[in-house]
């Protein structure tokens, strides 16, 4: 076998492997359905929830100490600020939960096998 006949052969195998990649990638996407706009949205306005709501209620428990316990700390003012970042961090973890889900099933989809070798098609390929 030639040099240049090896070389032929290798980047065929290699191009039906990149071509097999690519389509069993193509059938999960089909699978699983689009993710659209709205799902997109729906994303977004999960961490926006996350921000907003930890912020809201860390206000009005600072109103309600302001109003308890007055003092010349402005309990409104910090408490606005510790909701403000727990409900970033809150956001960051699922992000990154997120992130993480992502690339764990596009390392599952790309460790599987494809054919063996012994299930060509008829013209031996």
């Amino acid at each position: 076998m030639t040099a240049e006949r090896r070389q032929r052969e290798s980047g065929s195998e290699e191009f039906r492997r990149t071509v097999g990649s690519k389509e069993r990638r193509r059938l999960r996407a089909e699978q699983k359905g689009d993710v659209g706009t709205w799902s997109a949205f729906g994303h977004m306005g999960s961490v926006g929830w996350f921000v907003a709501l930890p912020t809201v209620l860390g206000s009005l428990f600072g109103v309600w100490l302001d109003r308890r316990w007055p003092s010349p700390l402005n309990w409104t003012l910090t408490m606005l600020g510790v909701g403000l970042f727990t409900g970033c961090v809150f956001a960051a973890i699922w992000m990154n939960r997120e992130k993480n889900r992502i690339i764990r099933e596009r390392e599952e989809w790309e460790s599987e096998d494809p054919k063996p070798k012994g299930d060509r098609d008829d013209t031996g390929r």
